[in-house]
C-alpha cells in the first residue's frame, strides 16, 4: 500500500555498543512518519547502503497509531 506522507521525524538512531558489537550486527534508524489521512508509523530502516554489513537496508514497520 502506498502513503502519502506528510510529517516525519528522526532518525533516532540505534546502535550496538562498540564492546558488544558483532560481525553483521546491523544498525537501525527509526522514524515517525503521518500520511496525509492522519495514520501514523513507526518505522524503521535496519543497516545503512554499503555499511560492509550486509546487503540492502531493509524496512520495517514496528507499530501503528490511529
Amino acid at each position: 500500500m502506498t502513503h502519502r506522507v506528510t510529517r516525519f521525524a528522526g532518525p533516532e538512531r540505534i546502535s550496538p555498543e562498540w564492546w558488544r558489537d558483532r560481525p553483521g550486527t546491523r544498525l537501525r534508524d527509526y522514524y515517525r512518519v503521518e500520511d496525509h489521512e492522519g495514520r501514523r508509523f513507526w518505522l524503521y530502516r535496519e543497516g545503512l547502503p554499503d555499511d560492509g554489513r550486509g546487503g540492502t537496508p531493509r524496512w520495517f514497520v514496528q507499530g501503528i497509531f490511529g
